[in-house]
């Protein structure tokens, strides 16, 4: 026996090919790299650093190649579903159901939209997460200056309007008191917040010409185009998110990522920022659009078990409370435990905040991604926010007919065959 040990062949050596996000928001990837390397002798992580472009447009050039990296970096929305319905990716149920992993610690509204291979069958496993981009945020030492009240979750969206139109009053010149996010993800979530919708549950369903859709649309369109309380196209200085970090919107909406990501360094310090959910007093709601970054496995890999090791690595409570902790401050993977974490709630306030809010919610109220069913992502999107943009500037009337046309142009695409 010991004659065979000494004679046995040394064990293959295993390069993974990682292709992920090379900004900032991917130290903890690489991180996790590092540690799943250490963890596994014989095993190396080639870490193939990517931009969001990329991994938006070259991924399925290199599945089209049959050259695709063995995991890639992929967003529920923005990148999963064309490939996912084509089958590019792993089925990681049987190798979860083998290691007998436990799905129960991730947000379920999250994993929810990791369900879009051929037959929805899981196709990648969960990392950073966030529920739409309508949580509030405020630069505090600008708002206790002007000393009308903060924004708070309880309030009504009257009672809101009513505080930014203060604000504006008090704003220094080509200042603003609000900066919303007003694409169609964004839009998406305040449509759900009225009780209305875009993109149906189902999301084979067009609901843009619901009243309480229409509604929403109108407030935002009123407070640029009336109340002048957001920036209009030509009055926006590089970005809102820019302005708001300079002092010049007062009262910013988004997700919190967004936003706490670089935060420290782009604020040097001279700004506090205040949080809260979006404002649903008096009956009203917070409507949800679940977003999850997500890890695939490629579905040629030579490599599926030690594949699986890895992505498995990458959504633990261990690398998601890194993330947390990192100077990157990304948000805490899926983990309900590490958003809990009373180091993250130190080191990220706001993230303890966003939990408690998600604590609340019921299955009923989790929405889904805002990408119709057959995959049409950009098509839809463009056409959306080309149009809206139009209507939301002034350039055109929101009557009637340009809410019928839009209607039917969406329903038409979402009615397509999957490409």
């Amino acid at each position: 026996d010991k004659k065979e040990a000494a004679t046995a062949a040394p064990k293959a050596k295993i390069e993974l090919r990682y292709m992920e996000r090379g900004d900032a928001l991917g130290d903890f990837m690489r991180h996790a790299s590092r540690v799943y390397e250490e963890q596994n002798e014989g095993i190396t992580v080639k870490n193939e650093p990517s931009g969001w472009g990329d991994l938006t447009t070259k991924v399925p050039t290199f599945v089209a190649a049959g050259t695709k990296a063995d995991l890639a970096f992929q967003h529920s929305a923005w990148m999963l579903p064309e490939l996912a319905k084509k089958g590019a990716w792993l089925d990681l149920t049987p190798m979860a159901e083998k290691d007998k992993h436990d799905f129960s610690i991730y947000y379920k509204w999250a994993l929810d939209t990791l369900y879009q291979g051929p037959k929805d069958e899981l196709v990648a496993m969960p990392m950073g997460v966030h529920n739409g981009e309508n949580e509030i945020m405020w630069n505090k030492e600008l708002i206790d200056k002007i000393g009308v009240g903060e924004p708070r979750g309880d309030m009504t969206l009257a009672e809101f309007e009513e505080l930014l139109t203060k604000i504006q009053e008090k704003m220094p010149e080509n200042g603003y008191a609000f900066g919303p996010s007003t694409g169609l993800w964004g839009m998406e979530g305040h449509a759900r917040s009225f009780g209305g919708a875009i993109v149906s549950k189902d999301r084979k369903k067009t609901t843009f010409s619901d009243p309480k859709t229409v509604d929403a649309h109108k407030w935002i369109a009123n407070m640029i185009q009336k109340s002048k309380l957001i920036p209009g196209r030509d009055k926006v200085l590089e970005s809102t998110k820019s302005m708001f970090y300079t002092g010049m919107i007062a009262v910013y909406s988004n997700c919190g990522a967004n936003i706490w990501v670089g935060f420290a360094e782009a604020t040097e310090g001279k700004m506090t920022l205040g949080h809260c959910e979006w404002p649903h007093g008096g009956g009203g709601k917070v409507g949800s659009t679940p977003s999850c970054d997500a890890t695939v496995i490629y579905g040629k890999t030579k490599y599926p078990d030690e594949s699986w090791g890895l992505a498995k690595m990458l959504s633990s409570e261990e690398i998601s409370k890194w993330a947390a902790l990192d100077k990157s401050h990304m948000t805490p993977g899926a983990v309900i435990k590490a958003w809990h974490d009373p180091e993250v709630a130190a080191a990220c306030p706001l993230y303890a905040n966003i939990a408690k809010f998600w604590d609340t919610l019921k299955p009923e109220d989790y929405g889904s991604i805002p990408v119709p069913y057959n995959s049409r992502r950009g098509e839809y999107w463009d056409l959306y926010n080309n149009t809206w943009d139009a209507l939301r500037e002034g350039d055109k009337p929101l009557d009637q007919a340009a809410i019928d046309a839009l209607q039917k142009g969406l329903q038409d695409i979402m009615d397509k065959p999957a490409p």
